[in-house]
């Protein structure tokens, strides 16, 4: 989408010296704001003779691994007519983060690649944050929003060893991004707590979820999720607020989907449920279509079902009929012939087929499979014809669509693998299912693994992984 009509956040602020503050996204409009002159490089950056930033411990230092050695160059420079010492050195800090081509780059990355599966933004919305995030004393929860929006974007949608110029010189995507995420933590904890909480912090909170997520941090990242989620169910939006409403119901169901997978990935209870006065999505918006369709799968997958995956003692026993009922809904979630994204049909396509085997390894600890059924989905055999499908719906998409959806995407698809490989040790290979397991062997397990391969996460976590489960039960295929 195009961001050309977006305002700026390049000002020319009146207390700026340009002699002693880096060029920044967003300059203070406070009145006659006055700093403190003190040297601006650190005494290692003045050995090396390399730019420094205002802020101790330096940036170049963090990234040396040398924090402890950063010194000299006076302190931080500080905002001495804002709200507070506290805001407004990390409103400064923040900024200087941010030049305004940073923002614009990240702006149109999140929108053509991150935006079809969590469209929590619109560009109104957008260019509102922009334009309140101009101002110090009212602007840094926006400001938070679009830092940590830019840093998922950095860590998530980039190639890690990309180039990005910044003020100081060229550094890695990857590099930047951890550095936009760890300024991000810093300043939350020092946000003053309000109730009720206002939609950007609640987004804010959001994007530190899914930044912990794509560094595969996740107890950080259940944390943030859970503060999410709750800070939502405890956020108003305004009713003369359209532009408002919009986003808490796209982030409702964002959050909504993203708790739902990943308590099926660690075991995790539910928060958010749906009711009679959920936010609806607006299904007439043909950009939501997609995400129609990820919300639907996961509609069924409500706090009974997760009761059940968690083996939580219940009231009532689980029956093989409600769970009939859930799988029918997951199969009929993906309306055939509505116009996609890549990347939206590869989460579709690969988070519906997880769904089935998660469905399949529920039945399969409450001993409700058989050898035989007019349902294959009920047979031991099922996660063969998952792992065939999988192979089939996603080697006509480009890898980028994959790899787009970070760490979670290769988890999906390491479940997938790792119960085939139970059930091809497992399952007898009679005569008349030889020719399927070889040809599951030889082609269904090695493809999905040569797609985790070049996925976030498969060489240095879960291809590992596969290879002992591999030496352990199918010593004949181990390489």
């Amino acid at each position: 989408m195009s961001h050309d009509g977006h305002q700026s956040l390049d000002r020319a602020g009146a207390a700026s010296n340009p002699k002693h503050t880096r060029s920044s996204s967003c300059e203070l409009k406070s009145p006659a704001s006055k700093r403190s002159q003190v040297p601006r490089a650190c005494e290692r950056c003045k050995r090396l003779r390399r730019g420094c930033s205002e802020y101790r411990p330096c940036r170049r230092c963090v990234d040396a691994g040398l924090r402890d050695q950063c010194h000299g160059g006076g302190s931080p420079l500080q905002v001495v007519h804002s709200p507070t010492n506290g805001s407004g050195s990390n409103y400064q800090r923040l900024a200087a983060l941010l030049p305004s081509h940073v923002l614009e780059h990240c702006s149109r990355r999140f929108f053509e690649t991150l935006h079809p599966t969590i469209p929590v933004l619109t560009d109104q919305y957008l260019t509102r944050l922009r334009s309140v995030a101009l101002y110090a004393e009212t602007g840094i929860e926006s400001l938070c929003v679009l830092v940590a929006m830019c840093a998922q974007v950095l860590l998530q949608a980039e190639e890690p060893e990309g180039l990005l110029e910044v003020d100081d010189g060229v550094e890695t995507k990857a590099a930047y991004g951890r550095l936009l995420l760890e300024a991000a933590r810093s300043v939350q904890r020092t946000l003053p707590a309000r109730l009720p909480p206002s939609i950007e912090v609640c987004l804010f909170t959001f994007f530190l979820y899914a930044c912990e997520t794509s560094l595969s941090h996740h107890s950080q990242a259940f944390r943030c999720l859970r503060e999410a989620t709750t800070m939502l169910m405890l956020f108003r939006p305004p009713e003369a607020d359209e532009v408002v409403q919009l986003v808490h119901a796209r982030l409702f169901w964002v959050l909504l989907i993203s708790e739902r997978s990943h308590a099926i990935r660690y075991r995790r209870p539910l928060t958010l449920s749906i009711c009679h006065d959920t936010p609806k999505l607006r299904l007439a918006d043909p950009a939501l279509a997609g995400f129609s369709s990820l919300a639907a799968l996961f509609t069924p997958v409500d706090t009974s079902f997760v009761a059940m995956l968690n083996q939580e003692i219940m009231l009532m026993p689980p029956s093989a009929s409600g769970l009939d009922s859930i799988e029918a809904a997951v199969n009929a979630a993906l309306s055939p012939g509505i116009a996609l994204h890549d990347t939206q049909k590869a989460n579709l396509r690969v988070t519906q087929l997880w769904l089935r085997i998660i469905i399949w390894q529920l039945r399969l600890r409450l001993g409700w499979l058989v050898e035989e059924s007019l349902r294959p989905s009920q047979t031991f055999r099922f996660p063969m014809e998952v792992a065939k499908d999988l192979m089939l719906s996603t080697r006509d998409l480009p890898l980028s669509s994959l790899i787009v959806h970070g760490v979670g995407l290769t988890e999906k698809m390491f479940d997938i693998a790792s119960t085939l490989i139970d059930v091809l040790a497992r399952v007898p290979a009679t005569p008349t299912t030889a020719m399927v397991f070889t040809d599951s062997r030889h082609q269904h397990l090695a493809y999905i693994r040569s797609i985790i391969v070049r996925l976030p996460g498969g060489t240095t976590i879960y291809d590992d992984l596969l290879e002992k489960h591999i030496q352990q039960a199918l010593p004949d295929q181990a390489s």
